[in-house]
């Protein structure tokens, strides 16, 4: 449906039918009845539109070979993330928590780049938004699902602090003289060793090995993120 829709250039009623048909396949009848990953379903219909949209508008400056791959590999990348939500929901996965994750950090990658590519001047706010609240709907969905602990009221207040984190974050690597897929990946590291902190947090993982490991880590990656992609 999202191969139709993009092919359909994107109108109106294409997106109504490819929302319709998408909550269908979602919402039918459960043995489970638990939708533990509906907003990473409601942010994935989001990110997948537009971030077609982008696809489809600059494969014009690619050769017609690179532009198919480039097609293809985005119809593949947001199925193969609806597969994993819809994983999670029916409980396919036995570690539900760390496919949540690797949802999670390809949602938070795709939103990154769609915001690092948006008309800023224009848009800005809006864009600067939508980020800042679907960060706070991720992590609170990702904690809501660790089995290991289960404190509503802690994970709320730790996802609120982490989406703080991520909120400043990203104006201050947008004011970087940096291009869009560096300040992509250097947003996804920094999410990515949010996240380690948060679950060592609530399991009691938090140790001066942890902090200095993953500083070196961060160091290591984001040197490489500026070798390579600046």
């Amino acid at each position: 449906m999202l191969f139709i829709v993009s092919k359909a250039n994107f109108n109106f009623v294409g997106i109504l039918f490819f929302c319709a048909i998408a909550f269908v396949l979602y919402f039918r009848p459960s043995f489970v009845g638990s939708y533990y990953a509906k907003y990473a379903f409601a942010i994935l219909i989001g990110v997948s539109i537009f971030g077609m949209k982008i696809i489809t508008d600059f494969t014009i400056f690619l050769s017609p070979s690179l532009a198919d791959i480039a097609f293809g590999g985005g119809i593949f990348l947001f199925s193969f993330i609806f597969y994993l939500i819809l994983g999670v929901k029916e409980v396919f996965f036995i570690k539900r928590s760390r496919i949540h994750y690797v949802v999670a950090l390809l949602l938070f990658y795709t939103l990154f780049i769609i915001f690092f590519l948006s008309d800023k001047p224009n848009f800005y706010f809006l864009n600067y938004s939508a980020v800042i609240i679907s960060s706070f709907l991720l992590f609170k969905e990702w904690l809501s699902i660790v089995s290991v602990f289960h404190f509503p009221k802690r994970e709320f207040i730790a996802s609120i602090a982490a989406t703080f984190i991520v909120a400043q974050l990203l104006w201050a690597v947008a004011l970087l003289p940096i291009g869009f897929i560096a300040a992509a990946n250097s947003m996804l590291l920094f999410v990515l060793i949010l996240g380690n902190f948060l679950f060592a947090h609530f399991t009691g993982g938090l140790s001066k090995i942890f902090l200095i490991r993953h500083l070196v880590l961060f160091l290591f990656l984001i040197l490489l993120i500026l070798r390579f992609f600046v």
